[in-house]
């Protein structure tokens, strides 16, 4: 899938009404890699950053144990599949306004309807979720599947657990009937015979993995719901082999920030956040789950290594010439619609930098955003008004370029 600017833009409502969420356009800033050379520490006397921070924050070990938990999540998002890498139908985000990370019942949203969710798995350490769906049909139809991984302190809590919430969710409707995974016999399964839905809880090692596929594309089919979900199980149970936990005695040890990429990107606003999940940095698939419709093509184009979301989005590059080719991707002038139109961008920065209008049908004004290239790092920034948004991009070019 191509990325595009501006195209991956969340609308973001919430405090924000309509406003766009940065994607895939960013690529940050952090320690400096030996043998590329970076530009001097940009001058700031004559560039307008309003009041927003241009000093590099340290932000160091967790300090509590939602934040350690937090990060976590964060972690293990890098290894939770996206439903398009199991099946490149599902190509639109189904997330929407809800937060990615779960830590208790209130993170898996509307996914579980019974309320013994925190009882059952009180050892919850961590849990990540994505959704994709395919794109809607002529009658306004769509096939959508979530998947949830959760992580617990053993394989043998993992063991307890998930058959337990399989039995609370299957016999939460009377309707429910059991289904056997045809290629994981392993995992429990349910579904309602006149219902296009399929929900399963499989373990694997400390992990449960959560699927849920609901088809409204097509009458209630079973065997290709169960294929459905055998096929994203095939994907992500080798994913959750290759993560390396935390410990739980050293959780609280956990690193908010490796690579320091975090602490020079812009922090978000707490009554005006972005997004609906917390700031944080990702080294792989975990930054696509917070663009809409990204894919993981961006990672490749742009040689990332570390990504992170804060007020905006910053991407770091592991050269000059990956950063350079990310930009040339996501350059706006190039992906001009009709519902996009061109802005002037800050003055004084030296760097590649564009901005554009974000606009509804009608031609009226949803968003401004620019896409900034410096050195190793590819930045993308929102704001409503076009002087505020002029300020945050040059303050976050001057944390790109600090030395």
């Amino acid at each position: 899938m191509k990325v595009v600017a501006g195209s991956r833009a969340v609308r973001a409502a919430g405090a924000l009404l309509a406003a766009a969420l940065i994607l895939p356009a960013a690529a940050a800033c952090g320690a400096d890699v030996p043998g590329h050379a970076l530009r001097q520490a940009a001058d700031t006397a004559n560039l307008d950053v309003g009041n927003y921070p241009t000093k590099q924050r340290v932000i160091g070990r967790a300090k509590t144990q939602k934040q350690a938990r937090t990060r976590e999540s964060q972690r293990l998002a890098d290894f939770v599949a996206l439903p398009s890498e199991a099946d490149p139908a599902y190509t639109d985000d189904a997330m929407g306004l809800s937060t990615h990370v779960v830590l208790n019942r209130h993170g898996m949203g509307k996914l579980v309807i019974n309320d013994t969710f925190n009882d059952v798995a009180k050892d919850l350490v961590a849990g990540w979720q994505n959704a994709m769906s395919t794109p809607v049909d002529p009658n306004g139809n769509a096939r959508t599947l979530n998947i949830a991984v959760l992580e617990f302190p053993s394989a043998k809590i993992a063991a307890d657990v998930g058959p337990t919430l399989e039995h609370d969710d299957f016999t939460y409707n009377i309707d429910n009937a059991p289904v056997d995974l045809v290629k994981h016999p392993e995992g429990k399964a349910h579904w309602r015979p006149a219902i296009s839905s399929i929900g399963s809880w499989t373990v694997h090692d400390r992990y449960v993995v959560f699927i849920k596929v609901v088809d409204g594309t097509a009458a209630p089919d079973l065997p290709s719901l169960v294929s459905f979900t055998d096929t994203m199980l095939d994907t992500e149970l080798p994913l959750l082999d290759k993560f390396v936990p935390t410990p739980a005695d050293q959780l609280m040890n956990i690193d908010m920030d490796p690579g320091g990429l975090l602490g020079r990107t812009l922090p978000s606003n707490p009554e005006n956040p972005l997004r609906a999940d917390v700031d944080g940095v990702y080294v792989g698939r975990g930054a696509a789950s917070g663009m809409q419709n990204a894919g993981l093509n961006f990672l490749k184009t742009g040689d990332l290594d570390l990504v992170a979301f804060g007020d905006g989005a910053v991407f770091r590059s592991r050269t000059t010439k990956g950063a350079l080719a990310l930009w040339q991707d996501e350059q706006p002038s190039t992906h001009l619609t009709s519902t996009r139109r061109m802005a002037d961008p800050p003055k004084g920065l030296g760097a590649n930098v564009e901005c554009f209008t974000d606009l509804t049908d009608k031609g009226d004004p949803i968003m401004n955003l620019c896409i900034l290239q410096v050195d190793r790092y590819t930045a993308e920034t929102a704001a409503k008004n076009l002087q505020d948004l002029h300020q945050k991009t040059t303050a976050q070019y001057v944390l790109l370029t600090a030395a």
